[in-house]
């Protein structure tokens, strides 16, 4: 198999699964208990992921490395997945994608704080992501659920803070430090259901379980391996490209699978955040090369 056809099918793999995933959770929590879901999700996946990079001769993190991987999982995943879940219970899934689309321009904003303001055109990125978020805040379901809204707008914050600092926090590198990530946000989100008093008042269906076990085979072994195959090999503005193709394949499955409509809101917001976020792209891409030149 050529590195033409890898680099395709793991870019595919990251748009189709990825996408699906929001409609995964949708399903999982139908007897899943939200935060307890994601725990278990991200414990499977995270201690399974780093027995198999240790089986393939990977060596275990440090403790300072686990640490750090950690305490990024709280960020991204247990704050970010978190939000997610719980919003869910709130919003369609087609909504929460979109909402969850300005995570690129809430990370343009946070790299401020590390000296990397945003540039003039990120500028005009952003003003455009933030006017499809606005617009999007009108929809009626969100008008009826201002919690959903406010509870995934902290997801969208939440990914976007973890991923400014993932390569200024020392932890291991690949998959190995994905699966330390994701038993951080195991932990955390452990605590939060605790907290909230989340327990299960029944067997999950069997649609549940189908759904849930999707969502680690899948949306974390199968998506972060693929991510992570990515990364070295191409383009940083290829790699993260699912971010806009992510919330377009959740908008169809939603109204394929689940039956969502899809609000004028939301067809004026679609191409404003997805536009906001390509010009973002465009921007970072295009400022380096002039500067080569």
């Amino acid at each position: 198999m050529s590195d033409r056809l890898k680099v395709g099918l793991a870019l595919l793999a990251t748009y189709t699964i990825w996408g699906s995933t929001y409609l995964g959770m949708k399903f999982a929590r139908e007897s899943f208990p939200p935060l307890s879901m994601s725990c278990l999700r991200f414990a499977i996946a995270g201690l399974g992921l780093m027995l198999f990079m240790r089986l393939r001769g990977s060596a275990w993190p440090t403790g300072h490395e686990m640490l750090g991987g950690m305490g990024i999982g709280v960020i991204l995943l247990g704050i970010g997945n978190g939000g997610v879940v719980l919003g869910l219970g709130y919003i369609s899934t087609s909504l929460t994608a979109l909402i969850l689309a300005s995570s690129p321009i809430w990370a343009a904003l946070f790299a401020g704080f590390w000296g990397s303001w945003p540039n003039r055109r990120e500028i005009i990125g952003l003003a455009v992501g933030f006017l499809g978020a606005a617009v999007l805040s009108f929809d009626g379901n969100i008008q009826a659920a201002p919690w959903g809204f406010f509870v995934l707008m902290l997801a969208a914050m939440g990914w976007a803070l973890g991923t400014v600092l993932i390569p200024r926090v020392k932890q291991a590198s690949g998959l190995m430090g994905s699966g330390a990530q994701m038993v951080g946000a195991s932990a955390s989100l452990a605590i939060a259901a605790l907290a909230t008093g989340e327990h299960f008042t029944a067997m999950p269906t069997t649609n549940s379980l189908l759904a849930f076990s999707y969502l680690v085979i899948f949306g974390s072994f199968v998506g972060f391996s693929a991510y992570s195959y990515l990364v070295p090999r191409v383009r940083p503005a290829l790699a993260i490209s699912s971010a806009y193709v992510n919330p377009m394949v959740a908008v169809l499955l939603g109204f394929l699978l689940n039956h969502e409509t899809i609000s004028p809101y939301m067809m004026i917001s679609l191409p404003l955040i997805i536009g906001g976020v390509l010009l973002m792209s465009w921007a970072k891409t295009a400022t380096p090369a002039k500067a080569t030149a």
